[in-house]
């Protein structure tokens, strides 16, 4: 726990722009969505492609992926409810999109949750890494107990391993 604790921090205060955070968050509530296939190799693509925070990425999507296997008949129950107009059903049964398994109703659903969140979660966690940069970083490196700690010898071995 203290670990994930401090990869956090260890992101938070990191020369990372506030975008790569953010996207990385909004890409891997998305990923972990979505049931393993060819959706998310897609995600991953885009997630190589463009610079996010990796380790960022991964622990949103591995939390996020967790948290579809508590909410995701509810999510499943919800989407078969919404998806029972024929045509929708045949237009997502089509070829070429059959390979994105959209005619199933759990990575329907997740899919559309995710599109939705994406742009939200990316733009709200950007503004939060900025407001924690901004204010409540400053403030910490200005307590006594964190410049004591700088000054050891043992978190500058640290850092120079790092």
């Amino acid at each position: 726990m203290l670990t994930i604790l401090a990869k956090i921090l260890k992101v938070l205060n990191s020369e990372d722009s506030p975008w790569q955070i953010g996207w990385a968050v909004g890409l891997g509530l998305l990923a972990g969505l979505l049931p393993f296939g060819l959706l998310t190799v897609l995600i991953l693509l885009v997630v190589c492609l463009f610079t996010v925070n990796l380790s960022t990425f991964l622990l949103v999507w591995g939390v996020s992926g967790g948290l579809m296997l508590i909410f995701g008949d509810a999510l499943e129950a919800f989407t078969w409810q919404q998806a029972q107009d024929p045509a929708l059903l045949q237009l997502l049964a089509a070829e070429p999109l059959q390979l994105l398994h959209l005619h199933h109703t759990l990575v329907l659903g997740a899919f559309v949750v995710g599109m939705i969140l994406l742009i939200p979660v990316a733009w709200l966690t950007t503004v939060l890494v900025k407001q924690y940069r901004g204010t409540v970083m400053e403030k910490i490196k200005k307590w006594k107990v964190v410049q004591a700690l700088k000054a050891s010898k043992l978190v500058q071995i640290y850092e120079k391993l790092n």
